[in-house]
């Protein structure tokens, strides 16, 4: 008995939206009912959604697979219901075709009746010689198409870019694409569910939550990026989890959250400007100007280190010290040590009673091998220290860190600077190519040049965190911290508590000079 061939059917659509949503089921149909009707056997199908055609067979995300050395053992033939379904360049056209006839594939495309018959003993007559060239030329016209459709897109973002107008895609968190109030093109307007989001994340910067925190409680509450949304609506799965560090500050740094128009991707992102010299606004700001500036200065503080404290399971950590010195053992033959001592919970069932006892203590934290014998229980650190904090620094006034918003205008002056530097870039970069371009270069600089001048000549006072004194004393602030902050006061005070070896113990302020 003759074993039918087998055939792999799929369908691929650059966007999933609007009546391209059946778009693939139809080629599917299409493709199935071919290889039924020419005797073929349909053992597997490829479904390439929102993938386009630019991107070569072997890179798509569902097809791919078939394409590997195990994949195209499973099938004889592979069909597609038009040629710019499978191809919009006549140069991935030509190494496809070159792939499967080295592996000896059949090619098809159903609606216009071509097919590329590559197996063994197949005729190379003029008939499948004229089939290749109609594929081929086939290819070409459809390159020669999409580069149409790339250059009338390209003219139309280049009009909008201009104009409060959103152009494509998926907009910024906090936003939802609408008609334009001018009833021509699309705008955007505030999304309740995005708003609500976004002042949730930075009451929680605001708050001192890191970043990283900020994104895990993202991820926990499963709350959906604008991406993530966009993919359920096309019928794709969400991330498992989409946030990351990255997408946190991008939704909390972005002048896109602000309403602002963008363009450029990564660093090359830029305002756009409009006639003035003056950012395009697309829609309501996200937070008022006050709460922007610290949203900014708090992000800036988390990216360059100057972070608050993170709470830690270590009430130690940071104060607390290994004094050994001298340890072969742990490689530490010259100075003092001088590794963090690390918190350790010990449990031991009692072969007496049965009774499982646990108990905490500190020990040398050093990597890879710590220094043996400097260790003390927990209980009798964390006394010695409160007794030591309470005693030499418990009358002095507790003091926190405030924040004073400036009464400058410094971040529009920033913005203005920023923006006459970039207006002076487009001139030395030769952008300015016609009369047109001049007038509205020049017409732009002298309106930032004139609120630069208004912005420089008012008072300033920049904002900042000062150290503040409160109605407490550090002992009444001691006692009524809970452990993350009591670590905090004394990392305030600059106490260092060193463990040696022999259990002797000694406190130094942070220079190591002079005993407290």
């Amino acid at each position: 008995m003759t074993k039918k061939p087998r055939a792999l059917v799929g369908a691929r659509v650059s966007v999933v939206q609007g009546p391209e949503k059946v778009s693939h089921l139809a080629q599917l149909e299409t493709t199935i009912n071919w290889a039924k009707a020419n005797g073929y056997n349909v053992i597997g199908q490829f479904e390439d959604l929102g993938v386009s055609a630019e991107k070569r067979p072997e890179d798509r995300p569902d097809l791919g697979k078939w394409l590997t050395g195990e994949g195209a053992s499973q099938w004889d033939a592979i069909v597609w219901s038009k040629m710019d379904r499978a191809f919009r360049s006549t140069r991935h056209c030509v190494d496809f075709a070159q792939w499967a006839e080295a592996h000896c594939k059949v090619v098809v495309f159903a609606e216009d009746s071509l097919k590329l018959d590559y197996r063994p003993g197949a005729v190379k007559g003029i008939d499948a010689m004229m089939a290749e060239l109609f594929v081929y030329l086939g290819s070409f016209f459809a390159q020669l198409e999409l580069n149409r459709f790339k250059s009338r897109a390209a003219d139309s973002h280049r009009v909008l870019r201009g104009l409060d107008r959103w152009a494509s895609g998926v907009p910024p968190l906090g936003f939802k694409v609408v008609d334009h109030p001018s009833g021509k093109g699309k705008g955007l307007e505030r999304d309740t569910e995005g708003y609500g989001l976004l002042h949730g994340m930075a009451e929680k910067l605001l708050g001192g939550w890191s970043f990283i925190r900020i994104a895990a409680w993202l991820n926990e509450s499963g709350a959906l990026t604008n991406m993530d949304r966009a993919r359920v609506a096309s019928g794709k799965a969400p991330k498992a989890r989409p946030w990351s560090v990255n997408s946190v500050i991008d939704a909390l740094t972005s002048p896109r959250t602000q309403g602002l128009k963008m363009t450029g991707r990564g660093k090359h992102t830029m305002t756009v400007l409009d006639a003035e010299g003056e950012p395009i606004r697309l829609a309501e700001p996200t937070f008022d100007a006050d709460t922007w500036k610290k949203l900014q200065e708090a992000a800036q503080q988390r990216k360059i280190g100057q972070r608050t404290p993170s709470k830690t399971a270590n009430p130690v950590l940071g104060v607390a010290v290994c004094g050994c010195t001298g340890c072969p053992a742990c490689g530490v033959t010259e100075g003092v040590c001088g590794s963090s001592l690390a918190q350790q919970i010990t449990r031991k069932k009692l072969k007496t009673t049965g009774e499982m006892k646990e108990w905490r203590s500190y020990r040398c934290g050093r990597t890879p091998l710590n220094c043996n014998g400097v260790s003390a229980r927990g209980e009798d650190v964390d006394f010695q220290i409160a007794h030591e904090f309470t005693y030499h620094r418990g009358a002095e006034s507790a003091t926190r860190r405030v924040f004073v918003p400036g009464e400058d205008h410094s971040a529009e002056l920033d913005q203005v600077n920023s923006t006459i530097d970039r207006l002076r870039l487009e001139s030395d970069a030769g952008l300015l190519t016609t009369p047109e371009d001049e007038s509205r270069w020049l017409d732009r600089m002298k309106a930032q040049v004139a609120k630069r001048d208004q912005l420089a000549a008012m008072p300033s006072r920049a904002a900042g965190w000062v150290t503040a004194e409160t109605d407490q004393t550090k002992a009444e602030a001691w006692r009524a911290a809970d452990e993350a902050g009591r670590r905090q006061l004394y990392l305030d005070a600059g106490m260092r508590y060193v463990l040696t070896r022999k259990g002797e113990r000694d406190w130094f302020d942070r220079s190591g000079n002079t005993r407290m």
